[in-house]
C-alpha cells in the first residue's frame, strides 16, 4: 500500500482506511509542516495546525475530486486555509519579533552544519534576516514565497493551492521579491555572503 498514488489513498480514506491516512501523512508530513511553521513563525502553532489539516483531510475525504485538481494541491490548500483562519482568529502579528523559532525548519543538509563556528553564525544571522524580511510581508505575498521557494512550488500549482489566477501569482512573487530586496540591508547580505 505505501507505493499506490495519492489519489489511490484518498480513495481508501474516503472509505475510512487509517492505513492510508497514515501513509499519506508521513508523506507530506515534513512538506506541510515546514509550510506551515514558515508562515506563521512558531513550531508549536504549526505542529496543532499541521493535526488538523489532517483531520480535516479524514473528514473531508469525500470532497476531494481528483479531476479537478491534484492531491498536493488539495491539502495544500486545507493547510493554508487552516493557517490563514488561525492567524486572522488569533490576530498575531505578521511574525513574532525576536523569536529564533521561525530558524528551527533550517535544515541540516545545508551545508553549514559543519563549518566554522564563524561562518555558521554568518549564515544563521543570514537566515534571521531573512525571517525577519519575510515576516514583514503581507500574508497573500508570503504564502507565494513560501511555497515557490520552500515548498518548491510550480506558479501553476501554487494558483492551484490559492485559488488565483496564475499570472496573479506571478505578479505576487515578483512583488514579494522586490519587497524583500528592499526590506534586507544590501549591506547586510553582503556582509554575511
Amino acid at each position: 500500500m505505501e507505493n499506490k498514488p495519492d489519489n489511490d489513498l484518498m480513495n481508501l480514506i474516503a472509505e475510512k482506511n487509517t492505513l492510508a491516512l497514515k501513509i499519506l501523512y508521513r508523506r507530506y508530513e515534513t512538506q506541510v509542516f515546514n509550510f506551515i511553521h514558515k508562515y506563521t513563525g512558531s513550531r508549536g502553532i504549526a505542529q496543532e495546525l499541521i493535526q488538523e489539516t489532517f483531520t480535516r483531510v479524514w473528514f473531508a475525504s469525500n470532497t476531494f475530486n481528483e479531476r479537478k485538481g491534484s492531491f498536493k494541491g488539495w491539502l495544500y490548500t486545507i493547510a493554508l486555509n487552516i493557517t490563514r483562519n488561525e492567524m486572522s482568529k488569533k490576530e498575531y502579528t505578521q511574525c513574532f519579533p525576536g523569536s529564533h523559532d521561525a530558524l528551527d525548519c533550517i535544515k541540516d543538509d545545508d551545508g553549514h552544519k559543519n563549518e566554522n563556528p564563524e561562518t555558521a553564525f554568518a549564515y544563521s544571522e543570514l537566515q534571521h534576516a531573512i525571517s525577519n524580511a519575510l515576516a514583514k510581508l503581507p500574508p497573500y505575498l508570503k504564502e507565494v514565497i513560501i511555497l515557490k521557494n520552500y515548498q518548491q512550488m510550480k506558479f501553476k500549482e501554487i494558483a492551484e493551492v490559492t485559488h488565483a489566477p496564475e499570472g496573479t501569482v506571478k505578479a505576487r512573487y515578483h512583488k514579494a521579491v522586490e519587497l524583500l530586496k528592499n526590506y534586507l540591508n544590501p549591506i547586510e547580505v553582503n556582509h554575511h555572503v
